[in-house]
């Protein structure tokens, strides 16, 4: 979407220097430069809205430890919008570690992370991208640049949970 109005405005940038010969490019270079920052600034728009995005919708639900969506599948390098609704009776997150290798000593770490939203710094290099901590009937958005071809674990790092709760992003080229 941002390409064609982009385009657009190119081509009445264009247009102008054939239909109103007497416009100055000082006027034209101010009129792109609001329309770009009404582009990039609306408030309540991520950037999500103008790149090639994959969204996924999942949740959880009850008091079962699980998401609705255990694998995903995105293209290296575009953008991926987790929308994770938590219809749960406890508390969840999503927290992409970089290899399976990962789960364990992550989840482990977890136990000790209360303070920072069950995310453990001390183990962040481990840690491709992290939601926030979603309360009972609330909706968080995790949105990352999908990392290059492979598998990627997710799990919920809330107590314990990710021994359980699990999935797999697969990127791929």
């Amino acid at each position: 979407m941002r390409v064609t109005t982009l385009s657009c405005v190119s081509l009445f940038i264009f247009s102008l220097f054939i239909i109103l010969p007497g416009v100055g490019m000082t006027e034209i270079n101010s009129w792109c430069a609001s329309t770009m920052a009404n582009l990039s600034s609306k408030e309540g728009s991520p950037l999500t809205e103008y790149a090639d995005t994959t969204v996924v919708e999942m949740k959880s639900e009850g008091i079962e430890l699980s998401y609705s969506v255990t694998e995903i599948r995105a293209k290296a390098g575009d953008i991926l919008l987790i929308r994770y609704k938590n219809e749960s009776d406890m508390n969840h997150n999503i927290v992409l570690v970089r290899e399976e290798a990962d789960i364990r000593p992550v989840g482990i770490a977890a136990l000790q992370a209360m303070g920072s939203d069950w995310v453990p710094e001390k183990e962040k290099e481990r840690i491709i991208a992290h939601s926030a901590l979603a309360y009972p009937g609330e909706t968080v958005e995790l949105t990352l640049e999908v990392p290059p071809p492979g598998t990627y674990p997710y799990i919920c790092t809330y107590s314990a949970h990710w021994t359980q709760m699990q999935g797999r992003l697969i990127s791929t080229e």
